[in-house]
């Protein structure tokens, strides 16, 4: 038996088809933001996406945490001063164990129906695990939809998780081999300015819920 063939039994058995959730997401949960991709003058924003990770909840029963609340919050007040035409919210099914509620699919219900963020300025990320695949797949998407690649993006979150992002090369490079963005500008305690890097598009074929 492959070791390919072995990983996708487990994963069946373990009922685990996260990777594959919501997928194509081009035609499913990120259509309305790359219709709205398609008509965007970059020269009127400083960045192109506001990158909110997520925060999985403690209690198996609520659907997003508060500080996952909180970070939706800052990042809407961003948003609507201008600062990116796009909010990523990046995170899979991960707290607590085989928890229903995709971190980022809850941030982008909040966004749209407790803060009037429209679904188009909306990106969903619904695979990351960790933060450092908070920072890959986010650079991901924006190579797969055609971001322009020399223009900065941020990433918001509390003051404690940004500071670990703006440390996290040596982790990324433990964990993924590679550092899957560049950073720029420290903005705030909360804001960190990021470029992608081709790097990030890897595959990891060693973490099959997670690659």
């Amino acid at each position: 038996m492959s070791a390919l063939t072995a990983a996708l039994i487990f994963l069946d058995l373990n009922g685990r088809d996260d990777i594959i959730s919501y997928e194509p997401m081009e035609a499913t949960v990120n259509k309305a933001a790359l219709q709205k991709l398609k008509t965007v003058n970059w020269a009127k924003y400083p960045y192109t996406v506001i990158l909110v990770p997520g925060n999985g909840p403690e209690e198996a029963n609520t659907p997003i945490d508060p500080n996952g609340i909180l970070r939706c919050r800052m990042a809407a007040v961003e948003y609507l001063k201008g600062m990116a035409p796009f909010i990523i919210v990046s995170g899979g099914k991960v707290h607590p164990y085989k928890t229903p509620y995709c971190e980022a699919e809850e941030m982008k219900r909040y966004l749209m129906h407790n803060l009037n963020i429209p679904e188009s300025a909306i990106i969903m990320e619904p695979h990351a695990r960790h933060t450092t695949t908070n920072m890959r797949n986010a650079v991901r998407l924006l190579y797969q939809y055609h971001f322009p690649a020399d223009k900065a993006a941020v990433v918001l979150t509390d003051k404690s998780q940004s500071s670990s992002i703006t440390n996290m090369a040596a982790r990324c490079l433990r964990e993924l081999q590679y550092v899957p963005y560049k950073l720029g500008k420290r903005l705030s305690d909360t804001e960190q300015e990021f470029y992608p890097v081709k790097e990030a598009r890897q595959i990891n074929a060693t973490e099959p819920l997670d690659p």
